[in-house]
Parts: C-alpha cells; structure tokens; sequence
C-alpha cells in the first residue's frame, strides 16, 4: 500500500515538474493549473459514477417517477446530494407539467449543490464538512418542501397522472447534452470526459481569478475582510450569488470556501440556493411568470435563513460530525 501512494505522489508531482519550469507565467497561475490539473482523475470517477446512476434511472424511468410520486420531497432532497443539475432540470420539468407540487420542486432545488462538494477533497481540512452539509441541506429541503406545500395548500393543483405524460427527455441538462443522450452509447463514458473537462476549466479560471484577486489585497485576511467573513451580510450575499444560474457559480462558491475568503455559513447559504441549470429550466418551461418568481424568492429565503441558523449556531456542525462518527 505504501508504494501505491508513493507512486500516486510521484505521477501527482508530474504536473507541478512541468509547470514550475515555465517562468513566464505568475505563480498564481501556476497554482491554480497544478491544483486544477491534479483533480481531473478523482472528477473523472466521480462523474463516470454519477453517468452510471442517471443511465440507469433515464432508462428505467418510471422508477424516478415512482420515487417521487411516493416520496416526493425525501426522495427529492436525497437525490439531489447527488453532485450534478440533472435532476433539478428534470424536477423543473415535471412541475412546470404538474407532475410535482411546489414543495417537492423547492425539495429538489435546496438540497443540490451542483458540482460544489466533490472541489473540497482540494483541502481536505475542507472536506470535513461535506457530510454536515448533506445533512442540513436534506433537513432544510424537507422541512422547505412540507412547509411551503402546507401554506400554499390552498393553492395546490391537482397533478397530471405521471405515469400517463410521455416525458421529453431531450431537455439539456449540464455540459449541455441531452438527457436522453445517456441511454445511448458512448455517452456513458464521454458524457463524464466533457464533464471533467469543463470542471478542470471551470476550476482553473476561478482559482486564477481568486488567487489574483488575493494577490492584489495583499494576502486572503486582508481580502476576507473587505468581503465581511465574520457578518451575517456575507451570508445574505453568499445565498443571493446562489441564484446565478450557472455551473460555474457552485465551483466558485466551494473555491471561495476553500481560499478561507468565504466562511461556512456564507458557503452553506450559496449551496442551498445553487440550482446549477434547474432554475433556467424552470424559467424556460414554466407557463407562469409570477409563480417561478416565488419559487425563486422561496429558495432564496430557504438559503437565508439556512446559512443565518448556522451562521449563530456554528456548533451544529460539531454535533453532526460528532453524531456521524
């Protein structure tokens, strides 16, 4: 076993060789290639896991619409740990046709953290807290998903039989494929390439962009600072950026996280409202305007008041690590 890691540093410590050769680049830069470069095996797994799993259920899928017929927002909420948008633009394709009331839509929505969790095994004083957020988020969704669906009770329609609508499945999804596509070969494994790809890109550019940004504040206390680390305002800002409906905001929000210029409510806050595509789905899709509005300001008050409970009792995260030992 010792020799196996030992040979992982050597081919890890490959990349790092080659880059710190070339002396025009700035060692910011440098940093952030070396580490984004040094992630691509473990994202490459990861995401060909994940293929496996969306294979499966986008072939069976009358299984995912039983699951969220029986369970609603339980099945929701754990599903959506799951570190992709898929499910959340699936989600918002079934609600905009009825198939789901708003809460289990909400439940979908706050437990996703996109591509966020897997970037904390980058610092793995990080990644201590992957599994308190898993269980926040999936508390957070559930309790978000029965309290809107009782107090909007008066307002809920009744659904479409699910099992009778013949679902589109060529909705895009992350990296912009088609949910269909991952019934067909060789999408199961090029589908998690294209993916890595575009997280190595995603994660080289913001480490750049955060680590030039240090560079100019002098060094990441005098930037944590300015961006108000130790006030519930970060928190408040943090779930507001959640909202920007992209791939990109989840990886910013964990590097941000892991740079020490964002703290963990602020991140937790962001990563409730992260919906990566789900939210644009839901625009495109839903007929009412005003009623994907309140989606939207429901997550963002789920994120607020999420990040805000933790953020004034940060011992919750203590108790959950030490519950889960």
């Amino acid at each position: 076993m010792e020799n196996i890691l030992s040979n992982i540093q050597e081919v890890l410590g490959v990349p790092a060789f080659l880059i710190n050769q070339i002396t025009f680049l700035p060692d910011y830069i440098k940093d952030a290639l070396i580490t984004s470069i040094n992630f691509i095996p473990w994202l490459y797994f990861l995401y060909f896991a994940i293929e496996l799993l969306e294979r499966y259920f986008m072939k069976n899928i009358g299984v995912l619409i039983g699951f969220i017929r029986r369970l609603g927002p339980i099945f929701g909420s754990v599903i959506s740990i799951i570190p992709e948008c898929g499910y959340q633009v699936i989600a918002s394709t079934f609600y905009s046709r009825k198939m789901m009331t708003r809460g289990t839509l909400l439940a979908f929505f706050v437990a996703c953290s996109d591509d966020a969790l897997p970037l904390l095994f980058m610092d793995m004083s990080k990644a201590v807290v992957i599994i308190p957020i898993i269980i926040i988020k999936i508390i957070a969704g559930i309790i978000a998903a029965y309290t809107v669906d009782l107090l909007f009770a008066f307002q809920q329609k009744k659904t479409e039989n699910i099992n009778a609508i013949n679902l589109d499945l060529n909705e895009p999804a992350c990296c912009h494929h088609r949910i269909m596509s991952v019934e067909h070969p060789p999408y199961w494994w090029t589908h998690p390439l294209t993916h890595t790809f575009n997280m190595f890109m995603f994660t080289f550019l913001c480490l750049a962009f955060i680590n030039c940004v240090i560079l100019g504040f002098g060094n990441v206390e005098n930037l944590a600072s300015f961006l108000m680390i130790d006030s519930p305002l970060q928190v408040v800002g943090g779930a507001i950026f959640g909202l920007i409906p992209n791939c990109v905001t989840s990886v910013f929000l964990a590097l941000a996280y892991i740079k020490g210029i964002m703290s963990f409510p602020t991140f937790l806050a962001g990563l409730v409202t992260t919906t990566g595509l789900g939210l644009s789905a839901l625009t495109k899709h839903n007929s009412s305007n005003s009623d994907s509005t309140l989606i939207t300001v429901l997550l963002l008050i789920a994120g607020i008041v999420t990040g805000l409970i933790v953020f004034y009792n940060m011992q919750l995260v203590s108790i959950i690590q030490e519950f889960v030992k």
